[in-house]
């Protein structure tokens, strides 16, 4: 037995031996691979008259020895795929048109190399830029007027003899522009802003930076109540509020990604559905000051039910995402004006573009690179239509959750002197002029999906949670509570599984329950002295707000001249709460008196009370027996005065 396990041992070992020497030198290369990164590059080069231009690239380079630098463009893009491929890193098949290499630059400080790069068309001269002893220049084969376009550009850099390659891109720009592309930044606020608190503050402050260039923020009410409840959220309420102050900065609901407002509308519940876009403008309000604009930014694939149930509540203007249509618009080549989603004519819509939001999302891609790649991407869309005979309108979403402040910068930095498009607020986007131009259709239309299944118990439940809800709240003073109440009441309201639905709205209910559960009338007996004292009453409440409810005083023995119909208002601001409610009573004795506590409405009681009640009133008989106490001490004092006179008269 011994000998097989040693000789099964042995055999195994020579195995994780074989396989450790086959492995580990390419683990050992891979570990000592030199990386560089894009700190910063120019997204286009402006050609001049005579043909020439300069752009600039900045690089972190790994501590070492920088061998070669070498620069590459090759053939125009012109087809989106070709995008695609290098955003993804896989780069081009074709040979280069233009290539420049610099060995041992000499323009590096520390880990910096910063290039200064010359470009020419075809016949074009002039003094070329130097990072060592080589020119640094790349000559294209056109002229000057027929260069314009997008070109891949490939950046290897060698370092201590290991050559590594990225990819980017770069415009070239030498005619005029017809039609700027309309660019709509939109900054999406969802509870990633809230989970990474810290970074949605930079993205904020960095917005703020760029106060006269319109943006939107599109908030959704779930960040927004989580700051509103919490004692920590100053900070990052008071970046969103500075992002929000210049004009040019505008806001609008961007209700939670999974609301159900098909499933609501069929239903019957409409009124939620109104709720779930009003609720970020009531929310940014309370938080910032700030309003919202009409339009409605939807995060996920649509409904069509959906549509439908927006349109009924009084939406008339949307940001959709582009993957939620049949034919997605930014594949085609009739996309960037607004339409009729689903021949919907009271809704006006804009696609956002999924591929430059994936790119903002990128974070494989360092941020220098990736703000380059977005604005030659966007550099593309205007060379595939340049003469356009119309605006077009393209939606970047980015989330400043997850987004990269660097990259936020870069962008919006580059963005206010790029030829090819004009940063704008989503309203003028939407000028029914606009409609069906360059080739866009009037109409667009959803894919088709499966509607959305509720239960007869998730109805019922969010029936009851609603009513009892609106009941309760016309007590509530306290934003905080009111946000809580709110945000409990909505976020079941999503799709979903019924068995999920009902697991939120009993969650849901079992919240509410706790509250209305919280209040006790204080039982114990009570002696009046009189028929004209105050009753004496004590409340106790456990939950840390003030409420108003209704107490009602249901007896016919007693009566209450201060209050009406036997029912006062008590708000109640403490643990305990003590009460003094002036009374009447002209028969005396004791009597049973039912208390009951409701809300301001009266449809919900919350405490229940029977307390016993003695009045030490006065009846016939004891005003019989107090004259004929008053007449005996009388008699008696006559009496004793009389005797006491006649015993002075005889000495």
């Amino acid at each position: 037995m011994f000998h097989r396990f040693s000789t099964w041992w042995r055999a195994l070992s020579v195995v994780l031996l074989g396989l450790a020497t086959l492995t580990w030198p390419s683990a050992a290369l891979a570990q000592t691979t030199p990386e560089f990164s894009v700190v910063a590059q120019s997204s286009v080069a402006i050609l001049s008259a005579a043909g020439s231009a300069s752009w600039s690239l900045t690089l972190a380079v790994p501590q070492g020895t920088v061998n070669s630098v070498t620069l590459a463009l090759y053939p125009q893009i012109v087809y989106r795929s070709e995008v695609s491929a290098i955003i993804a890193g896989t780069g081009t098949a074709a040979p280069p048109v233009a290539t420049t290499s610099v060995s041992t630059p000499t323009c590096r400080t520390g880990t910096t190399l910063g290039l200064t790069v010359s470009l020419f068309s075809a016949l074009a001269t002039g003094p070329s830029h130097r990072c060592g002893t080589a020119p640094l220049h790349l000559r294209l084969p056109c002229q000057a007027a027929a260069c314009d376009g997008v070109y891949p550009l490939s950046i290897a850099v060698t370092v201590n003899g290991v050559r590594r390659v990225e990819w980017s891109m770069i415009a070239v720009h030498r005619a005029g522009v017809l039609h700027p592309l309309r660019v709509d930044y939109v900054a999406v606020v969802d509870p990633t802003a809230w989970s990474s608190a810290a970074n949605a503050r930079a993205n904020f402050n960095v917005i703020a930076q760029y106060g006269a260039m319109p943006l939107t923020l599109a908030v959704d009410y779930r960040p927004l109540g989580r700051a509103l409840l919490s004692t920590a959220s100053r900070p990052w309420r008071n970046a969103l509020s500075a992002a929000l102050s210049n004009p040019a900065h505008r806001a609008i609901a961007a209700p939670p990604s999974s609301a159900d407002y098909a499933g609501l509308a069929a239903n019957g519940f409409g009124a939620e559905v109104a709720q779930q876009v009003a609720l970020a403008g009531k929310f940014l309000k309370s938080a910032t000051g700030h309003t919202v604009d009409s339009q409605v930014f939807v995060t996920n694939p649509i409904m069509a039910g959906e549509l439908g149930a927006l349109a009924h509540v009084g939406v008339t203007q949307l940001v959709l995402p582009d993957t939620a249509f049949s034919v997605v618009p930014s594949t085609t080549l009739g996309w960037g004006a607004p339409f009729h989603p689903d021949a919907l004519s009271g809704l006006t819509a804009l696609a956002t573009d999924s591929g430059l939001e994936q790119l903002a999302a990128n974070t494989s891609i360092e941020p220098g690179r990736r703000a380059a790649l977005t604005l030659a991407t966007l550099a593309f869309l205007h060379y595939e239509a340049p003469n356009a005979p119309a605006a077009r309108t393209v939606v970047v979403p980015m989330n400043v959750g997850s987004l990269s402040p660097v990259y936020l910068n870069d962008l919006l930095g580059a963005s206010q002197s790029n030829p090819f498009l004009t940063a704008t607020t989503l309203t003028s986007s939407y000028a029914p002029n606009l409609i069906a131009t360059d080739n866009s259709p009037v109409d667009r239309f959803l894919a088709s999906s499966a509607p959305s299944v509720w239960s007869s118990t998730n109805v019922a439940t969010l029936q009851s949670l609603i009513s009892r809800t609106a009941s309760f709240v016309q007590g509530i003073a306290s934003p905080t509570q009111l946000v809580t109440m709110e945000l409990y009441q909505a976020l079941p309201e999503q799709i979903g599984s019924p068995a999920l639905r009902q697991t939120g709205l009993n969650a849901a209910t079992a919240y509410l329950n706790a509250q209305l559960n919280s209040f006790r009338i204080d039982d114990s007996s009570i002696t009046l002295t009189g028929s004209g004292t105050t009753l004496p009453l004590t409340i106790l409440s456990k939950v840390r707000y003030p409420v108003t409810l209704l107490l009602h005083l249901i007896t016919d023995r007693l009566q209450f001249p201060t209050i009406q119909n036997q029912e006062v208002a008590v708000t109640l601001a403490a643990p305990t709460n003590p009460l003094r409610i002036a009374t009447v009573n002209r028969q005396g004795g004791s009597l049973t008196l039912q208390l009951e506590l409701t809300t301001p409405d009266g449809k919900l009681v919350v405490a229940r009370a029977a307390v016993q009640v003695r009045v030490a009133g006065t009846s016939v008989v004891g005003y019989v027996l107090s004259g004929a106490s008053l007449l005996v001490l009388a008699w008696w004092w006559l009496s004793t005065y009389r005797r006491k006179s006649r015993g002075r008269h005889a000495r």
